[in-house]
C-alpha cells in the first residue's frame, strides 16, 4: 500500500477584535480548516495516509481509496501532542455526529478515566455479517474511528473500509477537531 505522509503545522491565529470565546472559536475553525486543507491534498486514486498536526493536536487519516467525490476510510485517529491529553465528551459526540448513516451510541463509559467506546446503533446487518462504526476514546491515547464487520458464522470481527463522500469526511474531521479544541 503506497503511503503518502504529510506533516504540517499552522501559523498562530492572528488576534482580532472580539471576546476571548469568539477568538477561540475562530482559532478552532482555522485549525479545522487547516487540517481539512491537508486532507484535500490527499493521495487521489490510491491508498494512503495523511498526517496533519496543528498546535497540540495530531490527526492521522488512513485511506483505502480517495477520489474526486468520495473515499474509503480505513481509520481516523486523533491525539493530543506535546503532553496534552485529548478531551472529548462522548455524550456530545453521540449528539453531534448524526450524519454517518448510523447513529453512534455509548456502549462503555469510564468517565473518571476519560475512556469510552461508541458504536453504531443499530448496526447494519447483511447476510450473517454485522457492520458498525466503532469509536474508541482514551484521553491520553486519543481517539480512533474504524468500521468493523463481525461475521457470525466465523465468530470474528475485522476492520473494513467505510465509504464516505468527501464532504462527509471533511465535516467529520472539522467537527472532531472543533470538539477536541473546545475543552
Amino acid at each position: 500500500m503506497p503511503i503518502r505522509l504529510m506533516k504540517v503545522t499552522t501559523p498562530p491565529f492572528p488576534h482580532r477584535e472580539g471576546g476571548e470565546d469568539e477568538r477561540e472559536n475562530r482559532g478552532n475553525m482555522a485549525k479545522a480548516e487547516h487540517i481539512i486543507s491537508q486532507l484535500q491534498k490527499g493521495p487521489f486514486g490510491q491508498a494512503g495516509e495523511i498526517l496533519a498536526e496543528d498546535g497540540d493536536l495530531e490527526v492521522r487519516v488512513q485511506l483505502a481509496d480517495w477520489d474526486r467525490l468520495g473515499c474509503r476510510l480505513e481509520k481516523l485517529e486523533m491525539k493530543g501532542t506535546q503532553g496534552h491529553s485529548l478531551e472529548l465528551d462522548p455524550i456530545r459526540l453521540e449528539k453531534e455526529l448524526t450524519y454517518l448513516g448510523e447513529p453512534l451510541r455509548i456502549v462503555e463509559l469510564e468517565k473518571h478515566r476519560g475512556k469510552a467506546i461508541l458504536r453504531s446503533f443499530p448496526p447494519r446487518r447483511d447476510n450473517g455479517t454485522v457492520s458498525f462504526f466503532e469509536m474508541i476514546l482514551d484521553g491520553p491515547e486519543g481517539l480512533s474511528l474504524t468500521r468493523q464487520a463481525y461475521d457470525r458464522h466465523l465468530g470474528q470481527r475485522s476492520p473494513v473500509p467505510a465509504s464516505f463522500t468527501r464532504d462527509t469526511l471533511e465535516r467529520l474531521l472539522a467537527d472532531l477537531v472543533i470538539l477536541a479544541s473546545n475543552h
